[in-house]
Order: structure tokens, then C-alpha cells, then sequence
């Protein structure tokens, strides 16, 4: 049961090289407290001709106004049955887009929903919307809520980092880099990947090591349940120590024959039981932490007015957001942004007001004849 570091890495959510199924949203609220939201996909002929059982939007598209694109051409309604891509052009993408107008951000807090057939059907998102007028300008705030993941590793986080430390290698927040040097920075990055390291290798080794005493009885001249449990601790010192001589592969039953002395479980993998090797190597409780790692968000808000302050990277009037697995692992994730947009009118009617106060003043102070 031969773990390459990659899928050791991959397994405890550091370094994900499996397929990612990206998903563009964005969020576009308006100075009247209205919102839009538009999610962008690439899409097969099929989707194009209106067949939607494949169709990759994180939602059910009822509702939901539906155009789309080819080789750079102007947009166009959809479906459209007759649609056959032509072979010269194979390699050119069709992009859907789909557009929704809400009526208020609550509006579109009850009514998006990621479809049950996606990969993040248990993830809840919630919109929030606050607008303050002052007069002369009025002010949003608009913040966004991801919950966080509904699998919990076996070993937490604090076991091996800081609360800040975990929050800043999983999520960036908050910045413990401030006031640092770059030197400064490497070191102390260094420091927490090599505990992040042994964090998320930890509990891939409790999840195997698990699934392995469950089916230990299979195994011939097995050590014992009892002894193994009682060894645990022991065993993964051991196999933490090869994986830091080695950084290419952790062999786990070669590291429990080294361990307890014996040719056990050595023995078992030579003897053909491969489907059973990949269950304890792979059991369901990590596949399903890998489903949610199938998936990002790559989101964009886009408010009135100007933006005054953000946690998100501003380019131009477009805020923009990773929501993945690896920030919704330590917990629920929150996007923040504020802006302020002038009130025109108001200056005006501050001017007009101001204009005949002063006009007033001075028909009062001219003589009388």
C-alpha cells in the first residue's frame, strides 16, 4: 500500500492534483439595492442543442437567462437545436452564460441554490446586504458567506499550528507576514508548511490506519487490534520519519512490518488483494473530503460607487475572490467589500438650496427707495 507524496499531499487537501471544475460567478449589486448574478461555463454542443443533463452550472438553470458564445461571435439565445460544431474547429470553446436579476440581495439569498447533483450541494451560501444613506452619498456593505466544509478531519488543526497560523495557511487571514522582511516571511512560511505538512499527513495516516484495524481480521498473524491501537502514536513516528528521509513515497505496511517486527502485512499485498488494499488506502471518508476538492469558485463582485474598502484583489471596478476547498476547510469563509457612491442630486439640491439662500440675502439687504 504504496502512498506517492502527491497523493499523500492531495488526500490531506495541501497540494489537490486531481481535476478541478472551475466555476466563474459573479455578483454585480446595484445602486438601487438590486443585484445581478452571472455564471460563465464552457459547454458541449449538446447543452447548446438543449440538452441539460450534463449541463455544468453549479445550479439548476429554471429561472435562469441563458446565452451563449462561439469562436469570438456575438452572443446568442439559446437552445438552438440545429447547432453542429464543425471538426476544423474542435479545439474552439462554447461558452454559456447564465444571468439572473433579483429584486434585493435577500432575494437572492432565498433563492440560490447549489444543484443536489454538484459536488458542493452541502455547501450554503449567504448573501447579506447593508445600505446606509447619508445625504450626500450612500454607502454599501456587502458580505458573503461560505459554510464550511461538512467533513471534519480526524486530527484538528491547533494539534500542530497557531489559530493565526492555520488561518493564514489555509485562508490568508489574517496577514501574520506584516512587519516581516522577506527573509522573515521564508523562514517563518517554512515553519508552518513543515507542521501543515505533518498535520494533513496525520490524518491521512488515522483515516488508513482506521480503516485498516477495521478490516484487520483479514489479515494473517496480524499483531493484534489491541496492540496496534495501542501503537499508534509510535507507528506514525515511524512513518513520519520516512516520509521525511524519502519525500517521494510512504509505504504503510512496509512501515507496520518494520514497526511489529513481522511480514504480515507485507504478505497480504503481495497475495492479490488489491481491491481491498485500494479501500484501506482510499476509504469512502476521503473520497468524500477529494469531492469537495473537485471544485472552486473563482468570484467577482462588482458594487456601486467606489470601493473604499475590501479583503478581495480590486482590478479596475471588479473585486475578485478563490472560494476553495482549502479556505472552507478550516471553517466557514466570509468575502467582505464596502463602497460609497455620490449622490448627485443631493449636491444639486444642496446647490440649488444654496443658491437662493444667498439670493434671498442679498434682495434682503438691497435698499428700499
Amino acid at each position: 500500500m504504496k502512498t506517492t507524496i502527491k497523493l499523500v499531499i492531495a488526500a490531506a487537501c495541501l497540494l489537490l492534483a486531481a481535476c478541478n471544475r472551475n466555476i466563474d460567478m459573479t455578483t454585480v449589486l446595484n445602486s438601487d439595492g438590486s443585484c445581478d448574478r452571472i455564471l460563465v461555463a464552457e459547454v458541449d454542443e449538446k447543452f447548446i442543442q438543449g440538452d441539460t443533463s450534463q449541463q455544468p452550472f453549479v445550479m439548476d438553470l429554471a429561472g435562469w437567462e441563458i446565452q451563449w458564445t462561439y469562436k469570438d461571435s456575438k452572443r446568442s439565445s439559446w437552445p438552438m437545436r440545429d447547432f453542429t460544431k464543425e471538426s476544423k474547429d474542435s479545439a474552439e470553446a462554447i461558452i454559456a452564460i447564465a444571468r439572473r436579476h433579483f429584486n434585493s440581495v435577500q432575494q437572492l439569498a432565498d433563492s440560490f441554490r447549489i444543484k443536489s447533483s454538484h459536488a458542493w450541494n452541502r455547501i450554503t451560501i449567504k448573501p447579506v446586504l447593508e445600505k446606509e444613506f447619508r445625504f450626500f452619498y450612500t454607502y454599501y456593505h456587502y458580505k458573503e458567506s461560505f459554510s464550511g466544509l461538512p467533513v471534519k478531519l480526524v486530527v484538528p488543526a491547533d494539534k500542530y499550528l497557531s489559530a493565526e497560523e492555520a488561518g493564514y495557511w489555509l485562508t490568508g487571514k489574517p496577514d501574520i507576514t506584516r512587519g516581516r522582511n522577506g527573509i522573515e516571511v521564508k523562514e517563518l512560511l517554512s515553519s508552518i508548511e513543515d507542521r501543515a505538512d505533518k498535520w494533513f499527513l496525520r490524518n491521512l495516516f488515522e483515516i488508513q490506519y482506521g480503516e485498516l484495524l477495521h478490516h484487520l481480521e483479514l489479515i494473517a498473524n496480524h499483531p493484534g487490534k489491541a496492540a496496534m491501537a495501542m501503537e499508534k502514536d509510535s507507528v506514525f513516528a515511524v512513518y513520519y520519519a520516512d516520509y521525511t528521509k524519502s519525500k517521494i513515497d510512504i509505504d504503510l505496511m512496509t512501515v507496520l512490518d518494520k514497526y511489529f517486527k513481522t511480514t504480515a502485512f507485507g504478505n497480504f499485498t503481495k497475495a492479490g488483494n488489491d481491491s481491498l488494499v485500494q479501500q484501506i488506502n482510499e476509504p469512502e471518508s476521503l473520497k468524500g473530503l477529494f469531492d469537495y476538492f473537485d471544485a472552486s469558485i473563482d468570484y467577482k463582485l462588482v458594487m456601486p460607487g467606489a470601493v473604499i474598502t475590501s479583503d478581495g484583489l480590486l482590478s479596475h471596478d471588479t473585486l475578485s475572490w478563490k472560494i476553495d476547498a482549502y479556505r472552507l476547510l478550516y471553517g466557514d469563509y466570509t468575502i467582505e467589500a464596502s463602497s460609497k457612491k455620490t449622490n448627485g442630486w443631493a449636491f444639486l439640491t444642496a446647490a440649488i438650496i444654496l443658491i437662493l439662500a444667498v439670493s434671498l440675502f442679498f434682495v434682503k439687504r438691497r435698499p428700499r427707495h
